[in-house]
């Protein structure tokens, strides 16, 4: 448990997991506030998932990379674990809103969502590095709002899987493949290396 406790710490888990929850209670607050539709408008709601992702992106690498390659434990597991905490902590207030007066859509909308986007998160945690893992979810998120309609047949379906009706399986499925594939490639790899100096500048 003390290493557990190390970990938090180093990684500023506690700071990101309130920001993470801040975003969700202003957007369903504000939302709350000048609306009286019981579910948030589609797009608000994605982009409330991805603010709730955000914020803990950076607590995906250490200060020193050379410190988690250099150890003897088995940094595989414990940073998919790290990631799939993520997805539930995003989850959950989302899921939390259907009790309440001001929903972000349905249970299956949110997780697909939640499991996608943390797939892709993870992709660019490992190919791009802490730093610039935002981007790949962000530029995703914002071309299928722009192109993705209600309903894309075919292999659209599969493309703009943000955006289409919650019954969609192949929608679902994509979600899912992307979060297994990004829980693979985060476990295995952490971006490119970056001394310990540089690290710290990007904290």
């Amino acid at each position: 448990m003390a290493w557990l406790r190390l970990y938090v710490r180093s990684r500023r888990l506690p700071v990101a997991i309130v920001l993470s929850l801040t975003a969700v209670v202003l957007s369903w607050a504000g939302w709350s506030m000048f609306s009286d539709a019981p579910e948030i408008n589609r797009g608000l709601a994605v982009f409330t998932v991805l603010a709730a992702l955000a914020p803990m992106i950076s607590t995906l690498g250490g200060d020193d990379d050379s410190l988690e390659s250099g150890t003897a434990l088995l940094w595989p597991p414990r940073r998919a674990l790290h990631l799939l905490t993520i997805a539930v902590v995003a989850a959950v207030p989302l899921l939390a809103s259907r009790a309440t007066g001001a929903s972000f859509g349905s249970a299956e909308d949110m997780l697909r969502a939640v499991a996608g986007l943390t797939g892709l998160i993870g992709l660019g945690a490992a190919l791009l590095g802490t730093r610039m893992a935002w981007q790949l979810p962000i530029c995703w998120t914002v071309l299928q709002l722009i192109i993705g309609g209600a309903s894309s047949p075919g292999w659209r379906e599969s493309l703009f899987w943000l955006v289409e009706p919650a019954e969609s399986e192949v929608a679902a499925t994509t979600a899912a493949v992307l979060l297994a594939t990004g829980l693979l490639t985060y476990a295995w790899r952490v971006g490119p290396r970056r001394v310990p100096a540089e690290a710290a500048l990007g904290q």
